[in-house]
Protein backbone atom coordinates (compact mmCIF):
# COMPACT_ATOMS: atom_id res chain seq x y z
CA UNK A 1 0.00 0.00 0.00
CA UNK A 2 1.10 3.52 -1.05
CA UNK A 3 -0.30 5.66 1.85
CA UNK A 4 -0.33 9.27 1.32
CA UNK A 5 1.63 11.62 4.31
CA UNK A 6 -1.28 13.70 6.25
CA UNK A 7 1.13 14.57 9.31
CA UNK A 8 3.74 16.04 6.97
CA UNK A 9 6.58 14.21 8.27
CA UNK A 10 5.51 14.84 11.72
CA UNK A 11 6.33 11.92 13.15
CA UNK A 12 5.05 13.02 16.72
CA UNK A 13 1.90 13.58 15.56
CA UNK A 14 1.37 10.37 13.33
CA UNK A 15 2.06 8.46 16.90
CA UNK A 16 -0.21 10.57 19.14
CA UNK A 17 -2.94 9.97 16.51
CA UNK A 18 -2.20 6.26 16.05
CA UNK A 19 -2.70 5.80 19.68
CA UNK A 20 -6.06 7.29 19.74
CA UNK A 21 -7.12 5.44 16.94
CA UNK A 22 -8.43 2.15 19.04
CA UNK A 23 -11.12 -0.33 19.29
CA UNK A 24 -12.37 -0.99 22.56
CA UNK A 25 -14.95 -3.76 24.20
CA UNK A 26 -17.53 -3.94 26.93
CA UNK A 27 -20.07 -5.57 28.68
CA UNK A 28 -23.06 -4.00 30.15
CA UNK A 29 -26.74 -4.77 32.29
CA UNK A 30 -25.04 -7.83 34.12
CA UNK A 31 -23.49 -8.73 30.84
CA UNK A 32 -26.97 -8.82 29.09
CA UNK A 33 -25.41 -6.22 26.18
CA UNK A 34 -22.08 -6.69 24.65
CA UNK A 35 -20.80 -3.53 22.88
CA UNK A 36 -17.60 -2.17 21.16
CA UNK A 37 -16.83 1.60 20.53
CA UNK A 38 -14.08 3.02 18.35
CA UNK A 39 -11.77 6.13 18.14
CA UNK A 40 -11.06 6.00 14.12
CA UNK A 41 -10.36 9.90 13.55
CA UNK A 42 -6.97 9.01 11.75
CA UNK A 43 -8.24 6.33 9.86
CA UNK A 44 -10.98 8.14 8.03
CA UNK A 45 -8.53 11.27 7.41
CA UNK A 46 -6.05 8.92 5.72
CA UNK A 47 -8.82 7.34 4.14
CA UNK A 48 -9.77 10.43 2.73
CA UNK A 49 -6.17 11.45 1.79
CA UNK A 50 -5.75 8.28 -0.45
CA UNK A 51 -8.98 8.38 -1.84
CA UNK A 52 -9.05 11.90 -2.79
CA UNK A 53 -12.68 12.09 -0.95
CA UNK A 54 -14.64 15.56 -0.86
CA UNK A 55 -16.85 15.77 2.56
CA UNK A 56 -20.04 14.39 1.09
CA UNK A 57 -17.81 11.08 -0.40
CA UNK A 58 -15.86 11.24 2.65
CA UNK A 59 -19.12 11.44 5.46
CA UNK A 60 -20.44 8.15 3.24
CA UNK A 61 -17.63 5.85 3.12
CA UNK A 62 -16.32 6.97 6.30
CA UNK A 63 -19.29 5.56 8.11
CA UNK A 64 -19.16 2.34 6.49
CA UNK A 65 -15.79 1.97 7.68
CA UNK A 66 -16.29 2.89 10.91
CA UNK A 67 -19.15 0.21 10.50
CA UNK A 68 -17.00 -2.49 9.46
CA UNK A 69 -14.07 -2.37 12.26
CA UNK A 70 -17.15 -2.32 15.27
CA UNK A 71 -18.55 -5.30 13.34
CA UNK A 72 -14.65 -6.92 13.06
CA UNK A 73 -14.50 -6.92 16.77
CA UNK A 74 -15.03 -10.67 17.67
CA UNK A 75 -13.13 -12.02 14.40
CA UNK A 76 -10.01 -13.84 15.45
CA UNK A 77 -6.81 -14.92 13.05
CA UNK A 78 -7.45 -14.70 9.27
CA UNK A 79 -11.18 -14.10 9.70
CA UNK A 80 -12.20 -11.09 8.06
CA UNK A 81 -15.97 -9.29 7.79
CA UNK A 82 -17.26 -7.47 4.71
CA UNK A 83 -19.58 -4.93 4.09
CA UNK A 84 -21.56 -4.08 0.29
CA UNK A 85 -24.36 -1.79 -0.69
CA UNK A 86 -25.51 -2.15 -4.21
CA UNK A 87 -28.15 1.38 -4.79
CA UNK A 88 -30.29 2.97 -7.55
CA UNK A 89 -28.78 6.52 -6.40
CA UNK A 90 -26.40 8.45 -6.78
CA UNK A 91 -23.88 6.87 -4.57
CA UNK A 92 -24.50 3.53 -6.39
CA UNK A 93 -22.60 1.38 -3.83
CA UNK A 94 -19.69 0.65 -1.74
CA UNK A 95 -17.49 -2.30 -0.57
CA UNK A 96 -15.44 -2.26 3.08
CA UNK A 97 -13.81 -4.71 4.44
CA UNK A 98 -12.45 -5.19 7.61
CA UNK A 99 -9.97 -8.37 9.12
CA UNK A 100 -9.04 -9.46 13.05
CA UNK A 101 -5.76 -6.92 12.70
CA UNK A 102 -7.93 -3.85 12.53
CA UNK A 103 -7.10 -3.36 8.78
CA UNK A 104 -9.67 -1.39 7.39
CA UNK A 105 -9.79 -0.87 3.50
CA UNK A 106 -12.58 -0.29 1.21
CA UNK A 107 -14.31 2.37 -1.87
CA UNK A 108 -17.10 4.05 -3.37
CA UNK A 109 -18.86 2.87 -6.65
CA UNK A 110 -19.34 6.57 -7.27
CA UNK A 111 -16.23 9.44 -6.67
CA UNK A 112 -17.50 12.10 -6.64
CA UNK A 113 -20.98 11.21 -5.95
CA UNK A 114 -22.78 13.37 -8.39
CA UNK A 115 -25.33 15.43 -7.11
CA UNK A 116 -26.40 19.16 -7.69
CA UNK A 117 -26.03 21.77 -4.28
CA UNK A 118 -24.46 18.81 -2.35
CA UNK A 119 -24.62 21.19 0.48
CA UNK A 120 -28.33 21.47 0.77
CA UNK A 121 -28.17 17.26 1.26
CA UNK A 122 -30.55 17.22 4.77
CA UNK A 123 -30.44 13.28 4.71
CA UNK A 124 -28.23 10.58 3.07
CA UNK A 125 -31.12 8.47 2.70
CA UNK A 126 -31.77 10.30 -0.67
CA UNK A 127 -28.26 9.45 -1.90
CA UNK A 128 -29.09 5.85 -1.68
CA UNK A 129 -32.03 5.10 -3.37
CA UNK A 130 -33.13 1.16 -4.01
CA UNK A 131 -30.72 -1.40 -3.07
CA UNK A 132 -29.51 -4.26 -1.05
CA UNK A 133 -27.02 -3.99 1.60
CA UNK A 134 -24.96 -7.48 2.35
CA UNK A 135 -22.37 -8.38 4.71
CA UNK A 136 -20.08 -11.82 4.51
CA UNK A 137 -17.91 -12.94 6.92
CA UNK A 138 -15.03 -14.93 6.03
CA UNK A 139 -14.16 -17.76 8.72
CA UNK A 140 -10.76 -19.37 8.33
CA UNK A 141 -11.79 -22.84 9.28
CA UNK A 142 -14.76 -22.84 6.88
CA UNK A 143 -15.09 -23.84 3.85
CA UNK A 144 -17.05 -21.26 2.74
CA UNK A 145 -17.96 -17.36 3.45
CA UNK A 146 -21.53 -16.87 5.06
CA UNK A 147 -23.26 -14.16 3.17
CA UNK A 148 -27.05 -12.25 4.88
CA UNK A 149 -28.35 -9.95 2.71
CA UNK A 150 -31.45 -7.45 3.04
CA UNK A 151 -32.91 -4.59 0.63
CA UNK A 152 -32.16 -1.17 2.10
CA UNK A 153 -35.05 0.36 4.12
CA UNK A 154 -33.82 3.04 5.83
CA UNK A 155 -31.02 4.58 3.10
CA UNK A 156 -28.89 4.67 6.75
CA UNK A 157 -26.05 2.71 7.47
CA UNK A 158 -26.54 2.75 10.85
CA UNK A 159 -30.08 1.85 10.75
CA UNK A 160 -29.82 -0.61 7.69
CA UNK A 161 -27.32 -2.63 9.91
CA UNK A 162 -29.04 -2.45 12.82
CA UNK A 163 -32.17 -3.99 10.55
CA UNK A 164 -29.55 -6.29 9.05
CA UNK A 165 -29.00 -8.10 12.21
CA UNK A 166 -32.06 -8.13 13.67
CA UNK A 167 -34.15 -9.72 10.57
CA UNK A 168 -30.82 -11.98 9.15
CA UNK A 169 -29.62 -12.74 12.58
CA UNK A 170 -31.94 -12.14 14.81
CA UNK A 171 -29.63 -10.16 17.31
CA UNK A 172 -31.50 -6.73 18.43
CA UNK A 173 -28.54 -4.32 17.47
CA UNK A 174 -27.58 -0.79 17.57
CA UNK A 175 -24.95 1.84 15.62
CA UNK A 176 -23.86 4.82 16.08
CA UNK A 177 -21.77 6.32 13.37
CA UNK A 178 -20.22 9.47 13.31
CA UNK A 179 -18.03 11.73 10.72
CA UNK A 180 -17.68 15.63 12.10
CA UNK A 181 -15.99 18.50 10.28
CA UNK A 182 -15.30 22.00 11.47
CA UNK A 183 -16.49 25.02 9.30
CA UNK A 184 -13.66 24.59 6.42
CA UNK A 185 -14.63 21.13 5.92
CA UNK A 186 -11.93 19.63 7.63
CA UNK A 187 -12.44 16.03 9.92
CA UNK A 188 -12.52 16.67 13.27
CA UNK A 189 -13.46 13.46 14.81
CA UNK A 190 -14.95 10.50 13.75
CA UNK A 191 -15.78 7.18 15.73
CA UNK A 192 -19.01 4.86 16.15
CA UNK A 193 -20.70 2.33 18.25
CA UNK A 194 -22.48 -0.93 17.95
CA UNK A 195 -24.63 -2.47 20.44
CA UNK A 196 -26.10 -6.16 20.48
CA UNK A 197 -28.26 -8.13 22.99
CA UNK A 198 -26.70 -11.44 24.36
CA UNK A 199 -28.93 -14.32 24.37
CA UNK A 200 -31.59 -13.92 27.70
CA UNK A 201 -31.41 -10.10 27.53
CA UNK A 202 -33.98 -8.73 29.52
CA UNK A 203 -36.08 -6.34 26.96
CA UNK A 204 -36.35 -3.49 29.06
CA UNK A 205 -32.46 -3.53 29.15
CA UNK A 206 -32.10 -3.84 25.45
CA UNK A 207 -34.75 -0.81 25.04
CA UNK A 208 -33.02 1.22 27.71
CA UNK A 209 -30.11 0.38 25.34
CA UNK A 210 -31.54 1.29 22.43
CA UNK A 211 -32.45 4.93 24.12
CA UNK A 212 -29.01 5.71 25.54
CA UNK A 213 -27.42 4.73 21.89
CA UNK A 214 -29.94 6.97 20.05
CA UNK A 215 -28.84 10.17 22.61
CA UNK A 216 -25.09 9.85 21.38
CA UNK A 217 -25.43 10.97 18.00
CA UNK A 218 -22.45 13.73 18.37
CA UNK A 219 -19.52 10.93 18.58
CA UNK A 220 -17.33 12.71 16.23
CA UNK A 221 -17.53 16.00 17.95
CA UNK A 222 -16.84 14.69 21.58
CA UNK A 223 -13.86 12.79 20.14
CA UNK A 224 -12.87 16.26 18.84
CA UNK A 225 -13.19 17.31 22.24
CA UNK A 226 -10.55 14.87 23.41
CA UNK A 227 -12.99 12.92 24.80
CA UNK A 228 -12.24 9.30 25.72
CA UNK A 229 -13.97 6.34 24.30
CA UNK A 230 -14.55 5.37 27.84
CA UNK A 231 -15.58 8.31 29.19
CA UNK A 232 -18.43 8.31 26.58
CA UNK A 233 -19.37 5.02 27.34
CA UNK A 234 -18.75 5.05 30.95
CA UNK A 235 -21.40 8.24 31.12
CA UNK A 236 -23.55 7.65 28.59
CA UNK A 237 -24.85 4.32 29.75
CA UNK A 238 -24.34 4.63 33.37
CA UNK A 239 -27.59 2.88 34.22
CA UNK A 240 -26.52 -0.17 32.65
CA UNK A 241 -22.82 -0.03 34.70
CA UNK A 242 -20.60 -0.85 31.54
CA UNK A 243 -17.14 -2.41 32.24
CA UNK A 244 -14.51 -2.34 29.43
CA UNK A 245 -13.00 -5.49 28.28
CA UNK A 246 -9.50 -5.10 26.37
CA UNK A 247 -8.92 -3.15 23.26
CA UNK A 248 -6.98 -3.41 20.03
CA UNK A 249 -5.48 -1.15 17.07
CA UNK A 250 -7.23 -0.26 14.28
CA UNK A 251 -5.87 1.14 10.80
CA UNK A 252 -6.89 2.25 7.38
CA UNK A 253 -4.49 -0.67 5.84
CA UNK A 254 -4.24 -2.64 2.52
CA UNK A 255 -2.10 -5.14 2.45
CA UNK A 256 -1.78 -4.68 -1.84
CA UNK A 257 1.74 -4.24 -3.05
CA UNK A 258 4.29 -3.86 -6.15
CA UNK A 259 4.70 -7.64 -6.56
CA UNK A 260 1.33 -8.74 -6.18
CA UNK A 261 0.29 -6.08 -8.92
CA UNK A 262 3.19 -7.98 -11.15
CA UNK A 263 1.57 -11.36 -9.91
CA UNK A 264 -1.51 -9.93 -11.52
CA UNK A 265 0.01 -8.81 -14.75
CA UNK A 266 1.64 -12.48 -15.02
CA UNK A 267 -1.57 -13.70 -15.23
CA UNK A 268 -3.04 -12.22 -18.02
CA UNK A 269 -3.27 -13.94 -21.24
CA UNK A 270 -0.14 -13.98 -23.20
CA UNK A 271 -1.89 -11.95 -26.01
CA UNK A 272 -2.29 -8.85 -23.86
CA UNK A 273 1.43 -9.59 -22.66
CA UNK A 274 2.48 -9.41 -26.05
CA UNK A 275 0.23 -6.20 -26.62
CA UNK A 276 1.22 -4.62 -23.76
CA UNK A 277 5.01 -5.05 -24.19
CA UNK A 278 4.42 -3.62 -28.18
CA UNK A 279 1.99 -0.42 -27.08
CA UNK A 280 2.77 0.40 -23.58
CA UNK A 281 1.44 2.74 -22.50
CA UNK A 282 4.72 3.15 -20.75
CA UNK A 283 5.20 3.10 -17.91
CA UNK A 284 2.35 1.30 -17.05
CA UNK A 285 -0.23 2.16 -14.02
CA UNK A 286 -2.08 -0.12 -12.08
CA UNK A 287 -4.08 1.18 -9.07
CA UNK A 288 -5.51 -1.41 -6.21
CA UNK A 289 -9.28 0.13 -5.96
CA UNK A 290 -9.47 -1.19 -2.38
CA UNK A 291 -7.10 1.83 -0.91
CA UNK A 292 -6.27 3.84 -4.35
CA UNK A 293 -2.84 3.07 -4.57
CA UNK A 294 -0.85 3.59 -7.51
CA UNK A 295 1.97 1.37 -8.63
CA UNK A 296 3.94 2.22 -11.77
CA UNK A 297 5.50 -0.03 -14.16
CA UNK A 298 8.78 1.37 -16.59
CA UNK A 299 8.81 -0.68 -19.88
CA UNK A 300 12.49 -2.23 -18.70
CA UNK A 301 10.15 -3.28 -15.40
CA UNK A 302 7.17 -4.97 -17.74
CA UNK A 303 9.72 -6.88 -19.75
CA UNK A 304 11.07 -8.42 -17.39
CA UNK A 305 7.87 -9.58 -15.66
CA UNK A 306 6.30 -10.86 -18.63
CA UNK A 307 8.58 -12.22 -20.33
CA UNK A 308 9.47 -14.72 -17.54
CA UNK A 309 5.71 -15.29 -17.40
CA UNK A 310 5.88 -16.56 -20.75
Amino acid sequence: MIKKDIFNHDVKAQFQASAKDRLYRFLMADDQIKGVVVHATRMVKEMQANHDLGPLETLVLGQAYIAAVLMSAPLKGRDRIAMKIQCSGPIKGLDVEANAFGEIRGYLKSNPIEVENPEKIKWLSTLYGAGFLSVTRYIEDTNRPYTGQIALVHGSIAEDLAEYFLTSEQIPSGFSLSVAFDENENITGAGGIFLQALPGAQPDNVARAETMIRKIDDLGHRFAQNQTPEFIIETGFSDLSPRFLDSSRVEFYCRCTKDRMADHLKNLPKEDHTDILANGPFPLELRCHHCNSVYRFSQKELTGILRTAD
